[in-house]
């Protein structure tokens, strides 16, 4: 992983990048060939380069990380004709509007956007350059969803959707409260009072089921997952803080680091990742349960003890979004909507509560021959690769999203 990332900052120099020279050599997937009839479309599409923009809010962080080496490792090693251009680091409404406009500029035909702040905004303005936009791994509210849903511009939303993030934060909060010995909880929240939808739902289903587990916590869970200070509180029996900010950020990172320090906290229950707080939660013997992904860095908090809980997206989850942009830039968008508007599709998350179970979902959720979406997968939902691809087997692909079905897929 050290080197993976030293190369990364090398690569993030270049605005557009490649595959990588790790990959599995082309031979080595199956040729799909189209039907006689459309064999000169199909060679006619592929043979052009189409870029792709990939929105993150921050390039160095490990779920971006995964999704990164999904791309470029197998995706574009399965599909050399398309290019994928990345942001670095999207921290605000600016940041994405200027990347969206570079992006533009340099001939992307479509963006998959893993932050959004201002989805409306974002799609107006892909769609004066003629651009497609879809939002491919979150979670929006459905005030923002309906503000886009018509625009031809805008594909869709992947991701957990709202009654899966808060089922997400409930059962993290359910497995600590009820399966481990401890009785003081500090619960970070990350953005979810500055308009992190996924983070804001996450907190509230954990927060709901402190206040059902030890009685009222003087305000309402809603209330309590978007504060912009630390709460702490004392009720049946527990200490609990809520703690906002993200801790990836210098100022709330120092006041994360002194709270763990003087809490005498037995865990810490995150709704993003926290790898800049390991040493202090490691050091403290606090242990964590996180809502974050499936990297080698969690591999090794799992195998030393500090965590003990994951809710995990994993890196082939993103592979049908990808699908559904490929079907847009090659002229097929019209094919893949949802009634005529821009699709929701829920994907969850993937759950291990010890080492041996993140272990074994570990395997299949980053494998580069073996993985979760593979070449087949998607190829049988791109319209250029399967004339019989069409809205109903893309939306039963993406949906397929859980550990026992990617297993199912693979034969195991």
């Amino acid at each position: 992983m050290k080197m993976f990332i030293s190369v990364l900052m090398a690569a993030v120099l270049a605005f557009c990048v490649g595959g990588c020279g790790n990959a599995p050599s082309r031979s080595e997937f199956p040729e799909r060939t189209p039907d006689a009839r459309e064999e000169n479309d199909s060679a006619e599409n592929r043979a052009v380069v189409h870029k792709i923009g990939v929105a993150v809010y921050d390039v160095m962080d490990d779920e971006v990380i995964t999704f990164r080496e999904y791309l470029t490792d197998y995706v574009k090693e399965c599909f050399p004709e398309v290019e994928f251009c990345y942001s670095y680091a999207i921290r605000s409404e600016e940041d994405e509007m200027k990347f969206l406009e570079e992006a533009c500029s340099e001939g992307a035909e479509g963006i998959l956007s893993f932050i959004t702040y201002d989805l409306e905004k974002e799609v107006d303005y892909c769609e004066s350059q003629g651009v497609y936009y879809m939002l491919a791994s979150g979670t929006v509210s459905e005030e923002q969803y309906e503000a886009a849903a018509d625009n031809p511009y805008f594909l869709g939303v992947v991701g957990p959707g709202s009654e899966s993030e808060y089922r997400a934060g409930a059962q993290m909060a359910e497995y600590f409260i009820n399966e481990m010995e401890g009785d003081s909880y500090i619960l970070f929240t990350g953005g979810a009072a500055i308009g992190n939808e996924m983070h804001r739902l996450r907190s509230a289903g954990a927060l709901d089921v402190f206040a059902e587990s030890f009685g009222d916590l003087g305000q309402s869970a809603e209330e309590l997952a978007v504060t912009e200070e630390p709460v702490r509180l004392t009720v049946g029996g527990i200490r609990l803080t809520v703690f906002p900010g993200y801790t990836t950020r210098e100022a709330v990172a120092v006041k994360a680091r002194e709270e763990l320090e003087s809490g005498d906290y037995d865990f810490a229950l995150s709704m993003f990742s926290m790898y800049s707080m390991v040493d202090v939660l490691r050091a403290e013997g606090v242990r964590q349960g996180v809502i974050d992904c499936f990297s080698m860095t969690n591999k090794n908090l799992f195998a030393d003890g500090t965590l003990c809980y994951v809710a995990g997206k994993y890196s082939s989850q993103i592979g049908p979004s990808f699908a559904a942009m490929y079907n847009a830039v090659t002229g097929y968008a019209e094919e893949f909507r949802q009634n005529g508007r821009a699709f929701q599709m829920t994907q969850g998350y993937w759950i291990s509560k010890n080492k041996q179970e993140y272990n074994d979902q570990y395997a299949l959720a980053t494998g580069i021959y073996v993985n979760a979406y593979n070449y087949e997968d998607l190829g049988s939902v791109m319209k250029v690769y399967d004339r019989t691809a069409d809205f109903g087997k893309l939306k039963a692909l993406t949906e397929a999203w859980t550990y026992e079905e990617a297993e199912a897929r693979r034969g195991e």
